[in-house]
């Protein structure tokens, strides 16, 4: 494969972005020493020499910069010199890792969008952009996942797996890590297993749940999801498929099916509770809501945040409901 002379990588993952370098460097088939710099810390003697001066002892070296997108503005045309020609001994990675525009693009600082060279780079498709980790990536990752490894998904694992997970590749990465050391020699994944996952900060479904349930304004609540999560589809999809997981797995607690559901003592209780609250009228409800959010988005009928609160009025429907159907039958 012949190798880019120059390379950008745009993605607010660093461990996609890490991932990205290696896969590029493997694929080109030779061998090259990596040299790190960091756009936020002073870019000095040592910078240059590694990007411009050739051995012939060093051999061929990767000039990787990591947050190139924090550099001063007057760094990008300094670099037009070096990045004139081709040079067979020095492949420069810059990585742009801060966040994509609003519609997804690439947020580049002025001066280097203007640089000739990074117009080269863009005709030559030597320009990786990614969003980062989204749902419509998690499918084909987990059925890598689990295929290099022999485990087969029981039914509804790879939906709920997809949803719960946390919308960073290093973090996904470690809590994949918990469920195949957790396993043992066990070699089917089950809904049970998902128990052991770390909700993320601003993605807990069954806090969204329990904020409803106990009579709460839950707006705070969702939009906290939206301020520290993703927007838009990549975010909403992500949050349902959370709720569908808690919706699953309340279930099997009021059926009595969840023995195997390893949840720490005080969340089961709650879980358990909210679960005989709800009923098997009330979970279904929950699925219907679910579910026509997730079609409404689909089909174009709603906008993410349109869905979002249409979700938010049917639940909150659901458990005011209930809490006036309690309330009559009080002494």
């Amino acid at each position: 494969m012949q190798r880019a002379g120059f390379s950008f990588l745009v993605c607010p993952d660093p461990e996609i972005i890490r991932e990205r370098v290696e896969r590029l460097l493997a694929d080109c088939g030779q061998s090259f020493a990596r040299e790190v710099f960091w756009g936020d810390e002073e870019i000095g003697a040592p910078f240059w020499s590694a990007l411009t001066v050739a051995s012939l002892f060093a051999g061929r070296r990767a000039v990787v910069v990591r947050r190139a997108e924090a550099l001063p503005a007057e760094f990008w045309p300094k670099l037009t010199p070096a990045l004139k020609g081709f040079n067979d001994a020095v492949w420069p990675f810059f990585c742009l890792e801060g966040p994509l525009d609003r519609k997804g693009g690439p947020k580049l600082p002025k001066t280097l969008a203007e640089q000739p060279y990074f117009q080269v780079a863009q005709k030559r498709k030597w320009v990786f952009v990614s969003p980062g980790l989204t749902r419509r990536d998690m499918g084909p990752r987990l059925s890598d996942w689990a295929a290099r490894r022999g485990l087969v998904l029981g039914p509804g694992v790879a939906e709920a797996l997809a949803g719960a997970l946390p919308p960073s590749l290093a973090h996904a990465d470690n809590e994949l890590a918990k469920l195949e050391l957790a396993l043992g020699d066990r070699t089917s994944l089950e809904l049970a297993d998902l128990g052991l996952l770390s909700h993320h900060e601003g993605m807990d479904g069954f806090a969204f749940l329990d904020a409803l349930a106990g009579g709460r304004d839950p707006t705070l609540v969702w939009q906290e999801i939206f301020d520290k999560e993703l927007a838009g589809e990549e975010m909403i999809f992500p949050f349902i498929g959370l709720l569908l997981y808690e919706a699953r797995m309340m279930w099997r607690l009021a059926v009595g099916e969840a023995d195997d559901v390893r949840l720490p003592p005080q969340v089961r209780q709650k879980k358990e509770a909210m679960a005989r609250r709800l009923g098997s009228a009330g979970l279904t409800r929950i699925f219907e809501a679910a579910f026509a959010a997730e079609a409404g988005i689909k089909t174009g009928a709603r906008k993410p945040d349109q869905a979002m609160e249409f979700l938010t009025a049917e639940l909150f429907r659901l458990f005011s409901g209930q809490m006036r159907a309690s309330s009559r039958i009080s002494p």
